[in-house]
């Protein structure tokens, strides 16, 4: 009964959000980037409330940093299911934070898609045309320049299916700091191939647990050679972090 309360909140929560999104974007042009980036964190927290009150869905967000977070940084990431996105932005409430994410998500997603379309995302087309997508990342560097936005790259370029750490390519790190020299935070997250697809959703959400865990600070790269150092350094430890979940869970 619980899941069935999870699931068609869930699907009540994104439809009003979609429309109040739309409401908050089109009648307040003046305030529409404030608004969308409120309603944003409004709708990712109730949609985490329903599962976790409903489903016994847990979050667990820890850290291994000792120095509080800036205002402002880059932050890297491992992708296992697009659960990630709310899930990364519902952990950090105090950031505001945007994606880079696949063209593919531009429409279909109630709620979610209007959101990654309009509210200052950068949606890449992996197979269009690299000036395009190379566009939207600077505006989303020059957006973080502009504003208290974090940008949120998954470097590994599209999810992975068994939860193993894949390659981590620098293309889009390497644009994005290039016209907004950030500092840069990895961020190991596990749990999204448990509800990767709709009959894993179904199947299990209940119990499933996320995890999150804020790995090292690094400061703004000066070079490009440390831009590539600071990306392996990132892509080593979020390995073996998830590595470390993955021995401990069996």
């Amino acid at each position: 009964m619980g899941m069935l309360i999870a699931l068609l909140g869930l699907v009540f929560v994104l439809c009003s959000f979609e429309v109040r999104l739309r409401l908050a974007y089109y009648l307040d042009r003046r305030h529409r980037f404030e608004r969308v980036s409120r309603l944003q964190f409004l709708g990712l927290r109730s949609i985490t409330a329903l599962a976790k009150t409903y489903a016994g869905f847990r979050i667990i967000r820890d850290s291994r940093l000792r120095q509080g977070l800036p205002d402002r940084f880059l932050l890297l990431a491992n992708h296992q299911s697009l659960a990630d996105i709310p899930i990364l932005a519902y952990a950090f409430p105090e950031h505001d934070v945007r994606f880079v994410a696949k063209q593919e998500l531009r429409h279909g997603l109630p709620g979610i898609s209007f959101t990654l379309r309009k509210g200052g995302h950068a949606l890449i087309d992996r197979r269009g045309s690299f000036r395009r997508a190379q566009a939207e990342l600077i505006k989303l560097a020059r957006l973080a320049d502009r504003t208290a936005v974090c940008p949120i790259v998954f470097p590994e370029g599209t999810r992975s299916r068994t939860g193993r750490v894949q390659a981590f390519h620098s293309a889009a790190v390497r644009t994005i700091l290039a016209h907004n020299p950030l500092p840069t935070l990895s961020v190991a997250v596990n749990g999204g191939c448990r509800i990767a697809k709709l009959k894993d959703l179904l199947r299990n959400l209940r119990g499933c647990v996320y995890r999150v865990r804020l790995l090292s600070l690094s400061p703004p790269p000066r070079r490009r050679a440390d831009v590539q150092d600071m990306i392996r350094q990132a892509h080593d430890e979020i390995e073996k972090q998830v590595e470390e979940w993955k021995k401990n869970a069996s």
